[in-house]
């Protein structure tokens, strides 16, 4: 049986570690759209067309854009149109790419293109959160000049990351504070020995924090409540975007306010990859299994 041809599109340093992984099995693997990095035993298309004629299955990036229309490059030296992929991707190719947009979304239905988006596989989104809390621990040590222990830390949600991030930072001896909607998470919260606080009575405690990070993404953070946020507060937002914060507003009154943004790929890229490649091989495996049946 003849192997699969993989070829990564774009990306940031995941993909180059994902790249790697994939080079270690021994798979026919290529890139395009690298051609600012070297990767050993990894050959770069210069050519999409060449690249696409000569692979099976596609990798694309996550987030797959960062502006709307193109595709997530950060090793390449010319735009990447998300259309041009969509338009010359023949229906015989697999397509695999992480957090997909409305735009794309609309051209893979214009040229009827199926893809499978591995952001949205639940064991992935699990594994994620451990370094975007890890990275969120390391934004809040640097941009604070006192210790997490004995902070007054307000966390927005309690998702994925919320859950996570709650247990480090109570660790590290944070008075950590939760707000939720569903009573059955203001009841783990209590349970966790982290103080619950519903939606309702947010205004009530907004000025007694130190931090504030978001976790949920809807303007929760609008000028309303930033009136009631004491100027030397930090609100880190870890929302996909835009976020549920009103920057503008905020840096109006003098409170810095970050949007941090792909922190698995900034702060654990080799662990990430490794998160990515885990899914990938599962869905591909899956996918043989439905086609042998």
């Amino acid at each position: 049986m003849k192997s699969s041809r993989y070829l990564i599109i774009g990306g940031d340093d995941r993909l180059v570690e994902l790249a790697k992984l994939f080079e270690g099995e021994g798979a026919d693997i290529a890139t395009y759209g690298m051609d600012l990095t070297e990767i050993k035993n990894v050959p770069n298309y210069l050519s999409f067309d060449e690249a696409l004629e000569n692979s099976d299955i596609v990798i694309g990036p996550i987030p797959f854009s960062m502006d709307v229309h193109k595709i997530n490059s950060k090793y390449s030296s010319v735009d990447i149109e998300a259309e041009e992929l969509f338009s010359k991707l023949g229906k015989d190719k697999k397509l695999i790419l992480g957090a997909i947009n409305n735009y794309s979304k609309g051209l893979a239905e214009k040229y009827g293109i199926e893809y499978w988006d591995y952001h949205n596989d639940e064991g992935y989104q699990i594994l994620n959160t451990i370094p975007t809390a890890e990275g969120a621990l390391s934004i809040l040590i640097n941009e604070t000049k006192a210790t997490l222990f004995g902070s007054r830390i307000l966390i927005l949600g309690y998702g994925r990351i919320g859950k996570l991030l709650s247990e480090y930072l109570k660790a590290l001896g944070a008075l950590v504070h939760i707000e939720a909607r569903k009573d059955s998470d203001l009841s783990w919260i209590t349970a966790e020995r982290m103080k619950a606080i519903p939606l309702k009575e947010l205004p009530h405690y907004l000025g007694e924090m130190d931090i504030i990070i978001n976790t949920v993404p809807a303007m929760l953070l609008d000028s309303i409540m930033l009136d009631l946020v004491k100027q030397d507060a930090l609100i880190l937002d870890l929302a996909s975007a835009p976020g549920g914060t009103d920057f503008d507003y905020a840096s109006k009154k003098g409170i810095k306010a970050i949007h941090a943004q792909g922190l698995p790929g900034k702060v654990a890229c080799k662990s990430a990859a490794e998160y990515i490649y885990g899914t990938i091989k599962k869905y591909l495996c899956a996918d043989r299994q439905k086609v042998q049946r």
